[in-house]
């Protein structure tokens, strides 16, 4: 079953999150419920206390990205929740950080991808990410397609009610993100990820797009995977104390979730699986890499069921965490593969941006 698509198109940003607000109304409000349910087991604050800190991240992002805070605002009020809901839906990366237990496990999120024209077919650049995450979230995903009032087109995805967390714009700028730990993340306030996503979404560079990343505020830790269609790409394992980097070896680099430039930084550290058997699957092809053998190496067991392609058995029902998305961007296409949950059960559907 295909994820629902938002379009979305206005000359102001309040407007453009009124029109997200409205088409995704049902699943927002099913969001804001899964996740009071949610914190309600996993975290020691109260529902009112998850608000309130929510909340306090809205100085900041007024401060540095006032246009995106307006389109938050706008897709509160079409979707008929308050703004302190619709900010839970998109601090729930920080908030997700710190559960109740201390040393209790982190959802270990995503794997992905870059790969660039020496190490493609036809000179071709990719960009790739499975997204790892609770297997509820799945019927609240969406896929957005904005076109700002400059002509910027952006498409991605996210769960409804977030600002657009990944994807790819009309300016050949793209960036998928996975989730790493690191042990100076704090309860402290910055700019929440998938504010910062979206800003540098509607970059008009690879260089614009670099510096927001690696210059704005942030208490927790996130990787940012930024690519463009020139065939640039850099790994940044974004910390509160500093960002750090890896680049493309041969036209390839890839990402899981745990720190690789400072593994010590890493409080609680994941087998190193994911990343190197996906380097390893795509250096195979090296020099012929197109969209389809992308698809296969994105569907690999190895390791299961911590594997690329996490689908879901009645042996590893309890566990929770499942491939709920994979997308795979061809910039030269200027198109998106998206496969609704785990690839190896679904298709690819192409989307044109």
């Amino acid at each position: 079953m295909p994820f629902q698509f938002v379009f979305v198109k206005a000359d102001t940003p309040l407007e453009r999150g009124v029109q997200y607000g409205q088409q995704a109304r049902d699943k927002i409000k099913a969001g804001v419920e899964s996740y009071r349910a949610y914190f309600a087991r996993t975290s020691g604050k109260s529902w009112e206390e998850i608000i309130e800190y929510a909340l306090s991240y809205e100085p900041v992002i007024r401060q540095r990205m006032p246009r995106v805070l307006e389109e938050a605002k706008g897709i509160a009020q079409g979707a008929g929740v308050t703004f302190g809901e619709l900010m839970v839906l998109n601090c729930r990366y920080e908030i997700t950080k710190f559960p109740k237990e201390e040393g209790q496990p982190v959802p270990r999120e995503c794997t992905t991808a870059a790969v660039l024209p020496e190490a493609a077919r036809d000179g071709r650049t990719y960009l790739i990410k499975n997204w790892d995450y609770r297997q509820s979230i799945l019927d609240n995903i969406v896929l957005i397609h904005i076109e700002e009032e400059d002509g910027t087109r952006i498409m991605g995805l996210a769960e409804a009610g977030q600002m657009l967390r990944e994807g790819f714009n009309s300016h050949g700028v793209g960036l998928v993100n996975n989730m790493i730990q690191s042990c100076w993340d704090t309860w402290g306030v910055g700019i929440p990820v998938t504010f910062l996503r979206r800003r540098v979404l509607a970059s008009k560079s690879f260089e614009e797009a670099r510096e927001i990343l690696i210059s704005s505020p942030r208490s927790v830790s996130n990787n940012m995977l930024l690519c463009h269609s020139s065939g640039q790409a850099v790994d940044i394992e974004a910390t509160p104390k500093g960002p750090f980097f890896i680049h493309p070896r041969d036209g390839i680099v890839t990402h899981a979730n745990h720190i690789v430039t400072h593994p010590e930084m890493d409080p609680l550290p994941s087998p190193k699986n994911r990343d190197t058997r996906l380097d390893s699957l795509l250096r195979r092809c090296h020099g012929g890499i197109d969209a389809d053998f992308i698809m296969e190496c994105m569907r690999d067991h190895e390791y299961y069921p911590h594997s690329i392609c996490a689908h879901v058995t009645p042996e590893t029902a309890d566990r929770d965490i499942m491939t709920v998305a994979s997308i795979i961007v061809d910039f030269q296409a200027e198109t998106a593969h998206v496969c609704a949950g785990p690839p190896c059960q679904g298709s690819y559907i192409p989307y044109r941006l």
